[in-house]
């Protein structure tokens, strides 16, 4: 099996970065590993993916679950497509709502991955350098 581990690193950092108390990643069933699954364990909730092909999908997906809908220190939505963020009828994943004027005021931040880790686009998760590293 060839694993993209960048991608595997990358939503084990992120998920410490929410404030986590634990993180897994494994498989539903034996023979041939299959059904995987990746979840992030917080004081009394759990978010999970599961049932997709490989370890690297269903970081994605736990990533993807975490990001849609979060809001970023810069206070921006935060985006994972050039086609713009997402929040599900105002229900923010922290919690809190917000209208959609709200929303469409605050903006958007765009966020990638860069190899073993996620990176919010403004100069909240940056060095004054431009370097990302903190």
């Amino acid at each position: 099996m060839n694993i993209d581990e960048d991608a595997v690193k990358a939503c084990a950092d992120l998920v410490g970065r929410t404030g986590a108390r634990q993180f897994q990643i494994g498989y539903l069933d034996d023979e041939p590993p299959c059904g995987w699954y990746a979840y992030a364990q917080y004081k009394g909730a759990r978010i999970s993916a599961e049932d997709y092909p490989g370890p690297v999908e269903a970081a994605d997906a736990l990533v993807r679950k975490l990001l849609t809908g979060a809001r970023c220190k810069c206070g921006k939505l935060v985006a994972l497509s050039d086609d713009g963020a997402i929040a599900y009828g105002g229900l923010m994943t922290d919690g809190s709502t917000w209208t959609h004027a709200e929303a469409t005021a605050a903006g958007q931040c765009r966020w990638t991955r860069m190899g073993p880790r996620w990176e919010a686009g403004c100069s909240q998760g940056k060095k004054p350098d431009g370097s990302g590293k903190k």
